[in-house]
């Protein structure tokens, strides 16, 4: 094997044993398994072909993912300067992938299949958050999140108001409105 060959080999080596921080030129690609979430991702970015990549997602800064049949969020994860986020009619249960995104300032996860809150007790940059037609009885990581210095005077959360719980009725949003200055709406479904 020529000089060449060898100490090319040994670069590429010494990147995949350092790691990408060391190899500013390693492009890092994304797999977003939802279909119709990579089609929003791609619309939004004008990307509709090739490897999506770490920068592509930190490109984004809204998305409008309305009405794309979504199920999974994984890979919105990386998308850490994400300020505005609409998932309206979707399939959405899993909201894991949201909890990373401290940039969210506008949140509407309407008509979804969301029961677990817990992902967004940590998104307090959030002041507009809308949860109507979900299965959402537990609001407590709201209150978390208005703890923690998020939700505040002037925002606002709409909630389904047939699916909530006694406690969430009873002391959660009276927490929210009184201590913290939240503005609850509660929506009912029409025809009710």
């Amino acid at each position: 094997m020529s000089w060449a060959k060898r100490i090319t080999l040994g670069a590429v080596a010494g990147c995949l044993t350092i790691g990408l921080v060391a190899c500013p030129t390693a492009v890092v690609t994304v797999f977003i398994p939802d279909a119709g979430l990579e089609m929003a991702v791609r619309s939004t970015i004008g990307k509709p072909l090739g490897m999506l990549t770490k920068v592509d997602m930190l490109r984004l800064r809204q998305l409008d993912a309305r009405q794309r049949n979504i199920e999974n969020l994984a890979g919105l994860e990386l998308s850490r300067n994400l300020s505005w986020l609409d998932l309206d009619t979707n399939n959405v249960s899993d909201l894991k992938p949201l909890a990373s995104l401290i940039n969210i300032q506008y949140l509407n996860l309407d008509s979804n299949q969301v029961t677990d809150l817990t992902p967004l007790a940590g998104l307090v940059n959030m002041d507009g958050l809308s949860l109507f037609d979900n299965q959402i009885g537990d609001i407590q990581p709201l209150v978390t999140n208005a703890a923690n210095g998020g939700l505040g005077p002037g925002d606002y959360v709409i909630l389904d108001a047939e699916t909530l719980g006694e406690r969430a009725v009873n002391i959660d949003i009276p927490i929210l409105r009184d201590d913290f200055g939240v503005n609850v709406i509660l929506a009912v479904p029409q025809g009710d």
